[in-house]
């Protein structure tokens, strides 16, 4: 009898004590976003429209919290030591992955259970001066080629723009001076005073430096023509192999109910058909398109792959 008490109470105890959402049932109370950037940022701002989204979605409140400490990590932190119930995912892009490969956070993908795409970041323009030589980007890879180590190019060192510029380099067999130029407004400034030769910037600012005259768009840095900027043909178009989108992905801590993961990630299936969300998408020059949850981490496992290569090409992965 005394034997079989124990095993009652241990049993209750596990029950008190396991996940939250043990019958997978979502969500229970307050949903935790957390977003590792600044408020009224990029990121802050698509966050805070996937959060309303959410919210009018699942009936249930949404906390953004913003936590842009440690280059992001402790936002990570947030949510890879949180309870696995769904109540607190992350919104964040592939900078996780970048700050694992390049050693700045010591955890990886792996360490997180991948749930949904949200929106697609703006698109990347890569423009120069007015007065440069080149005309388009294949003009700016044949020219490196033929120079190397002598172009330069503003990049955020060992972040997202830092990898784009690394991909360059592998894809096309260049070699480019990189130069700390972090926000777009740093690049913008250095590429007009002739301080670095080539830069990258939101396709919608290149549109109005380029109807300005104060600036010469190269190549549009999506994989596919963009309908909303018609005017910038892609790098793929001309020859030279680089692509870059920046997803917005919701990410939860590792070993969640795989139930849980399918009923969040149907949850933003929606907000391709939701009218309020494509008009505040469009506002922002981005975009949004549903990828079932066995996708997105197959496109995860995929572009983690990739960036582990380019951070060893560029001599920052760990060792």
């Amino acid at each position: 009898m005394r034997l079989f008490r124990t095993i009652m109470v241990a049993a209750a105890c596990l029950l008190i004590t396991g996940n939250a959402n043990a019958d997978g049932s979502w969500p229970k109370g307050t949903i935790k976003l957390v977003i590792p950037a600044k408020a009224g940022g990029g990121t802050d701002i698509m966050g805070r429209i996937f959060a309303n989204y959410l919210q009018q979605t699942t009936g249930s409140a949404v906390a953004v919290i913003n936590q842009p400490s440690g280059g992001g990590t402790v936002g990570y932190e947030m949510v890879r030591t949180a309870k696995p119930d769904g109540q607190t995912l992350l919104y964040a892009h592939t900078s996780l992955l970048i700050n694992a490969h390049t050693g700045r956070y010591p955890h990886s993908l792996s360490d997180f259970t991948p749930i949904a795409y949200a929106q697609i970041y703006p698109p990347q323009v890569y423009a120069v001066a007015p007065n440069a030589p080149w005309n388009n980007l294949k003009d700016f890879v044949n020219d490196a080629r033929n120079n190397p180590g002598k172009l330069t190019i503003g990049v955020s060192l060992g972040g997202t723009t830092h990898f784009i510029a690394g991909l360059m380099q592998q894809a096309e067999n260049i070699e480019l001076k990189m130069v700390e130029a972090s926000s777009e407004v740093d690049k913008v400034a250095a590429i007009q005073g002739g301080h670095i030769d080539i830069g990258n910037l939101g396709a919608k600012s290149a549109r109005q430096f380029v109807e300005a005259g104060k600036m010469k768009p190269l190549a549009l840095l999506d994989p596919v023509p963009n309908k909303s900027f018609p005017e910038f043909p892609t790098a793929i178009e001309q020859g030279v192999n680089v692509f870059w989108q920046t997803p917005l992905i919701v990410f939860g801590p590792k070993d969640m109910d795989p139930a849980i993961v399918q009923k969040i990630n149907e949850v933003t299936k929606g907000m391709s058909q939701d009218p309020t969300i494509q008009e505040s998408l469009e506002k922002m020059s981005s975009s949004y398109n549903y990828h079932p949850v066995e996708e997105v981490q197959k496109l995860l496992e995929a572009e983690d792959q990739r960036i582990s290569k380019i951070a060893e090409q560029l001599g920052i992965a760990p060792k």
